[in-house]
């Protein structure tokens, strides 16, 4: 498949701290959604104009595996690609880095499924996912 890694970045603000003054573990979701938007816009598979289109794709299972903190002031890197997968799933790897020490502070993985318009659980892939994938196999 020829798509291509997203790399966008966020500034870390006061907002996104624990008591302890580094980033909350939970925040570490919105870098990666910040990571799946940035994707999608990047690969043609935008999550909007997949609803637009009448299919729900919530996220089923996340994984983060945190490895160093971040604070106050510092951007994160959020490089985000696609595991191809011929289920009707869509799996997004995420590598998360401070970019002034380039410092891997998480790695992380999501798995998104498709809903059809009465969120009902699609076995096979939509019909615009299957063109998809072929065009970015081409």
């Amino acid at each position: 498949m020829d798509l291509k890694d997203s790399i966008t970045e966020c500034a870390v603000s006061f907002g996104d701290l624990d008591p302890m003054l580094i980033v909350w573990h939970g925040n570490y979701f919105g870098f990666m959604e910040l990571g799946r938007e940035a994707f999608g816009k990047h690969n043609d598979l935008d999550a909007m104009a997949m609803y637009d289109l009448g299919y729900f794709t919530p996220v089923v299972r996340s994984i983060i595996d945190h490895k160093a903190p971040l604070v106050y002031g510092d951007v994160v890197t959020i490089r985000t690609w696609m595991q191809p997968s011929p289920a009707a799933k869509i799996l997004l790897h995420y590598e998360m880095r401070n970019k002034a020490t380039d410092q891997i502070v998480a790695t992380a993985e999501t798995v998104q499924v498709f809903l059809d318009k009465e969120r009902k659980l699609m076995i096979d892939l939509p019909e615009f996912y299957r063109a998809w994938k072929e065009l970015k196999s081409s």
